[in-house]
């Protein structure tokens, strides 16, 4: 039976009331039940959830559907941006199929405009249900399964630079200092705010591996370990150089006798095969509790003047059925790297949905397809310009949410 739109309400909460009204919702949709909230433990994290925005959907006064919007920022082509990251997305079943969570949507999308955020992004429990709301897919995290005593020859070579191991409570500063830095020239990179980022120090469940050279950090891994004889997992791999990537690998092969294996998440753009010899044979998405693809999404056209871009200029009427800041006509122009971006009234090119914009911005998706998926009727000369404008990118995105 579906709602009454009038009877739906959405408002923003206070941390406390999402506790109370809002996380069983989430609890049910993703957790075993039933099954109690640990409150106490729950409300010591608070601190960490200052800069998060919580959201619930209320039906005649009832929770039905709730989500928690992340402040963060991240790298669109080259510019740091601020960032909404939307967690948690839940509805029960009651509210489900009611077009209710759309309207938390809607609502999470003027927050993002007033605060004059660009982009936004998620992890989706299936990705056509967020497409409808403007997003676009990015790659699956891939994940490299191999056995330490492959890189015994790379530990026995003389290799310039150290490796240090910390507890993430001891190198948390440095290890986010890094991360930092990284999402500086790495796109698509996503950053929590610090005020939630410092939980892993308090939590210190992971090591941090730090790879120097000449002072500094040129390689960064964080990692755990099962027990004897079973896994090394690390969750993030990252390297701004070759040095880096062969003395965290030096890393791993010094556990040898004490693993049997060692799974590491890629990077997208990784491709093992060519690091070392033999270590390419099981790379694969499937990776047990491998997170799904994220995905992103262009809140406001506009605010892309600044990102990264090739070369060209097109104008293009942009339809958005979520976000109606962004129907219009828009002309886009390269000027020396950088994309400008300017309302007009000139006749437009084509049309494009958010989502094939959305696309072409975060991956450069080849707009040829975009018929396909009933993203818009670029012509041939049309299609050419917007891959000149947006060449392939494969985004990074680095939290998880």
């Amino acid at each position: 039976m579906a709602s009454n739109p009038a009877l739906i309400e959405i408002r923003t909460v206070s941390s406390e009331e999402y506790l109370e009204a809002g996380r069983p919702i989430a609890s049910y949709a993703f957790g075993p039940s039933p099954q109690q909230t640990d409150m106490e433990r729950a409300r010591q994290n608070l601190p960490y959830y200052e800069r998060t925005t919580n959201l619930i959907a209320f039906v005649a006064g009832g929770a039905q559907a709730s989500m928690v919007s992340h402040e963060m920022t991240q790298n669109v082509r080259g510019m740091v941006v601020p960032m909404g990251g939307a967690g948690g997305v839940a509805s029960m079943p009651v509210g489900r199929r009611q077009g209710i969570v759309r309207r938390m949507f809607e609502r999470v999308f003027e927050l993002y405009h007033d605060a004059e955020m660009p982009s936004a992004t998620l992890y989706p429990f299936r990705d056509s249900f967020y497409e409808r709301l403007g997003y676009a897919s990015f790659p699956k995290p891939r994940f490299l399964t191999l056995r330490p005593e492959a890189l015994v020859p790379l530990v026995r070579h003389d290799k310039p630079g150290t490796c240090e191991q910390l507890a993430m409570k001891d190198g948390f500063d440095e290890w986010r200092a890094f991360l930092e830095r990284f999402q500086r020239h790495t796109h698509g990179f996503a950053l929590a705010h610090v005020t939630k980022a410092r939980q892993a120090r308090v939590l210190n469940e992971s090591w941090v591996a730090l790879a120097r050279y000449e002072g500094e950090v040129v390689g960064a891994m964080t990692f755990k370990i099962t027990g004897y004889g079973e896994k090394l997992i690390a969750d993030t791999f990252y390297t701004v150089n070759s040095i880096g990537r062969y003395l965290l690998l030096d890393w791993i092969g010094r556990h040898t006798d004490q693993v049997r294996e060692a799974v590491i998440e890629l990077r997208p753009d990784e491709y093992p095969e060519v690091w070392f010899h033999d270590l390419g044979e099981a790379t694969r998405t499937d990776a047990e509790r491998a997170w799904p693809g994220p995905m992103g999404r262009v809140v406001d056209v506009e605010k892309l003047s600044g990102i990264g871009a090739g070369q060209g200029e097109i104008t293009l009427e942009i339809r958005d059925l979520i976000c109606p800041w962004n129907n219009g006509i828009f002309t886009l122009r390269a000027e020396s790297g950088v994309l400008a971006v300017e309302a007009t009234d000139a006749k437009p090119a084509g049309h494009l949905t958010i989502q094939g914009l959305s696309a072409l911005v975060f991956t450069g998706h080849d707009p040829a397809g975009f018929c396909f998926r009933g993203w818009g009727d670029p012509d041939t000369e049309t299609q050419a310009t917007l891959r000149a404008l947006f060449p392939p990118a494969i985004p990074d995105i680095h939290e998880k949410f």
